[in-house]
């Protein structure tokens, strides 16, 4: 008897010991585990009340298969303790993957089942996608979701946006979609409007360009995440081509090999989420409560730019999270449209800021990098931490700093009003100035204080670094970043042309009041409670050629620095404990 039968038979007699021992032998040797072998390990770690080895296995064999419907099924069963929404859709997948008559019928029932007893359903999705030309991606774009998603689980809606190559004839010609064809272009934000009011009245929105291609089960995980949590407002993709981190790539950037690239990221995580300040339109996924309750997208940003910035910061006010699924791949070929006159778009690009900044009180991009910082701690991913981020924006980085620790606490000091209240919806923050407002934390309340590019804007860093160790556990830990003013850039134009010039940006950015050295910034640490465990250090776009590296490799020599790194280094990034005799005073 084959070693597979074997398995699924002592698993069907309930001799689950003997079934995990043969499933041991069966893989003994590389490539034996496959999506059959998952569904009869996840079988194992169901019956045997494992959650780790079920979840596990689950997330194998889906990356083996991601069509086995077997699979969604369990995935479906582990969900039913912690959120019955998601064992709905698991279910729905499952039905789409699934051809057998009889298994179909039983999916149906549990289906059917957590409907009637626990009134357990998730709306339909309106998939609402512009067009203007470009027929052949508007083509694409429609059959990748005919192929990837379940027709009960989606309408299409179609605004055409008075195409001129035949796209609106094409379009009338599809039974499966809803078109609306405008007779002049009508901009993006008007025609999703245009695509919202056409929706159903009870189907989540699904905003999606026309140059996209939905890899296999990327709206599924998508709506995953929507549903993961009730106050989950918004979800967006990753893809290939899309800005503020929401990019990712494998090596092949061919079309196939990014569509199999997404086959393979779109698989269960256990921690794919990231809450955003707001997410890329290019795919987004928006619960319907919360557009009746936000309303639809700002028209004054017509013909189309920062109006998806402007929507989600809308979400975070209105109490709602928008969410990055990190296990959600979409292809985007980008710049189709906007791309196409490249000195228009830069001009619309900057009018339509102008009018964000105005709209927010505030420069909302400058308030909203997503600063890294966290990711040199080094914890267990499930370490219940304390972070506190000094200079927090928006908010941004507080929400990474969850995504990374989801069981963390995180803080921020802010001491822009208008970004401090965007903030506030990500994390817990006190809005004043560091430098002049008390702390209102306990000593010992932090493992770890973030501090991106804030030593170098402050009139007397000594004291904020004395009252921050102050709120620092014992071994807890300061990380910072902070430019370094001996950076060749800075280091050649005052050598060799006198020149020592502010700007309004860079190292010498003129809201600098202070300037480092690698050497002077660790010092500075250590005088005021801390030890310095390492120093990294960041390089500029680009190297030094030609004059300016002969002269670096002529001072490296004089000062006894082969390397010259000190001259090349442009940005320090800086870790250090809380000292033990700062601890103890």
């Amino acid at each position: 008897m084959p070693d597979k039968q074997k398995i699924r038979l002592a698993i069907e007699e309930g001799n689950y010991e003997g079934a995990a021992e043969l499933i041991k032998g069966y893989i003994s040797e590389p490539g034996q585990y496959d999506d059959t072998i998952a569904i009869y390990d996840a079988a194992i770690g169901e019956a045997c009340g494992d959650r780790k080895r079920m979840w596990e296995a689950i997330r194998s064999g889906l990356l083996k298969n991601c069509r086995n419907y077997e699979l969604y099924v369990m995935l479906g069963n582990y969900y039913l303790c912690e959120n019955m929404h998601k064992s709905w859709l698991c279910y729905e997948n499952a039905l789409f993957y699934c051809d057998d008559m009889e298994d179909r019928a039983g999916i149906r029932a549990m289906m059917d089942q957590l409907e009637r007893e626990y009134g357990i359903f998730v709306n339909k999705v309106a998939v609402v996608i512009l067009s203007y030309n470009l027929l052949e991606y508007t083509k694409s774009c429609i059959e990748s979701i005919r192929k990837t998603t379940p027709e009960s689980a989606r309408e299409i809606i179609v605004v055409d946006n008075a195409s001129e190559d035949g796209s609106a004839e094409w379009l009338k010609k599809q039974k499966d979609i809803i078109l609306v064809a405008n007779k002049e272009n009508m901009g993006f934000p008007a025609g999703c409007n245009q695509g919202i009011r056409a929706a159903g009245k009870v189907s989540d929105i699904f905003l999606l360009n026309n140059d996209t291609l939905l890899a296999e089960n990327a709206l599924f995980w998508l709506r995953m995440g929507l549903y993961d949590k009730e106050k989950n407002g918004a979800a967006g993709s990753m893809s290939n081509y899309a800005p503020y981190d929401q990019s990712v790539c494998g090596d092949d950037a061919t079309v196939p090999g990014l569509l199999d690239f997404g086959r393979r990221m779109n698989i269960p995580e256990e921690y794919p989420y990231e809450s955003r300040l707001f997410l890329i339109g290019f795919a987004l996924l928006i619960r319907r409560p919360v557009v009746d309750e936000v309303g639809l997208l700002d028209e004054r940003f017509s013909p189309g730019q920062w109006e998806d910035v402007d929507y989600g910061l809308r979400i975070v006010l209105a109490g709602y999270r928008n969410v990055l699924c990190k296990n959600s791949f979409i292809l985007h070929y980008g710049g189709q449209s906007f791309g196409k006159n490249e000195k228009k778009s830069q001009a619309l690009i900057e009018r339509n800021q102008k009018i964000l900044n105005e709209k927010w009180g505030l420069e909302v991009l400058s308030h909203s990098p997503i600063v890294k910082l966290i990711q040199y701690a080094q914890e267990p991913e499930e370490a219940p931490i304390r972070i506190l981020d000094i200079g927090c924006g928006c908010g941004a980085s507080l929400g990474y700093a969850g995504s990374l620790y989801p069981n963390a606490e995180v803080y921020g000091v802010e001491k822009n009003p208008q970004a401090a209240k965007v903030a506030s919806c990500m994390g817990t923050v006190v809005c004043g100035d560091v430098e002049e407002t008390d702390l209102p934390w306990g000593e010992g309340f932090f493992d770890y204080v973030l501090m991106g590019e804030i030593l170098e804007h402050l009139r007397d860093p000594e004291i904020v670094l004395k009252k921050i160790n102050k709120c620092l556990k014992t071994g807890g830990h300061l990380i910072a970043s902070v430019p370094n003013m001996k950076h060749y850039s800075v280091l050649l134009p005052l050598l060799l042309e006198d020149r020592f010039s502010y700007g309004d940006g860079g190292i010498l950015n003129s809201s600098h009041l202070k300037l480092y050295t690698g050497k002077e910034v660790s010092e500075l640490l250590s005088r005021n409670g801390y030890t310095v465990e390492w120093m990294k250090y960041t390089l500029a776009a680009g190297e030094p050629k030609g004059e300016e590296a002969r002269v670096i490799r002529k001072l490296a020599e004089v000062t006894g620095e082969p390397s010259g790194t000190s001259m090349l280094a442009y940005q320090y990034i800086i870790k250090a404990a809380k000292a033990r005799e700062a601890a103890n005073t």
